[in-house]
């Protein structure tokens, strides 16, 4: 059975994922879905879907990357990765965080290297900012106006949320339908990116 679906046959279909909060005084708690459908901001058929925009389905780490005013994406800090789909961060970032919990130190220690890459690409975030703490850009987006907000959103297109490897005790949150913990990771997709050209590339500069 294939658990992610293809990016070509769903780039149509997905949620542009750009960093956002739930625009509430008091941040939204996620709302379970009925599992089965893919999430709507990275494809994946994932154990646990929480209902995002228009109530369309969304996994654990997309509807975080998109309520960065919750607990937990508080935890987090902004990446700027911009020559790789979000969608693809996404599933990237889940398959390393997974990877910390197996029992084989291999798999952990790849999956450290890959968590570390993507969490090195706060200093660019930083840089810019000042800060890459979610919690610290959840707070100004509350501050500003809608139009000051969206201004502040595109300039934060290709960042990503990337959680810390302690942010979930309850595996199920990442885990996608049919999966395992061991078995997560040993995919196509993980070889692919692993060895991918991606981890060459030096960062683009912020503008």
């Amino acid at each position: 059975m294939t658990t992610y679906l293809d990016p070509a046959q769903v780039a149509g279909a997905l949620l542009t994922l750009v960093p956002d909060i739930s625009g509430e005084d008091t941040p939204q708690r996620p709302v379970p879905v009925d599992a089965g459908p893919s999430c709507r901001g990275c494809g994946t058929r994932a154990q646990r879907l929480w209902a995002g925009p228009g109530s369309l389905p969304l996994c654990t780490l997309c509807w975080l990357t998109l309520n960065l005013d919750s607990q937990t994406a508080a935890h987090g800090h902004l990446a700027w990765l911009p020559d790789a789909s979000a969608a693809d961060i996404i599933n990237l970032q889940r398959r390393a965080l997974l990877g910390l919990h197996s029992k084989v130190k291999a798999v952990r220690k790849e999956s450290r290297k890959v968590w570390n890459w993507l969490a090195r690409h706060a200093r660019e975030v930083e840089g810019m900012w000042g800060t890459s703490r979610a919690a610290e850009f959840a707070v100004a987006m509350h501050r500003l106006s809608p139009a000051k907000r969206d201004l502040m959103q595109q300039r934060l297109e290709g960042c990503v949320l990337i959680l810390p490897p302690d942010a979930f005790s309850d595996l199920t949150l990442l885990l996608p339908i049919g999966r395992t913990a061991e078995n997560a990771v040993h995919t196509p997709s993980w070889g692919s990116y692993s060895r991918s050209d991606l981890y060459a590339k030096p960062p683009r500069p912020l503008d």
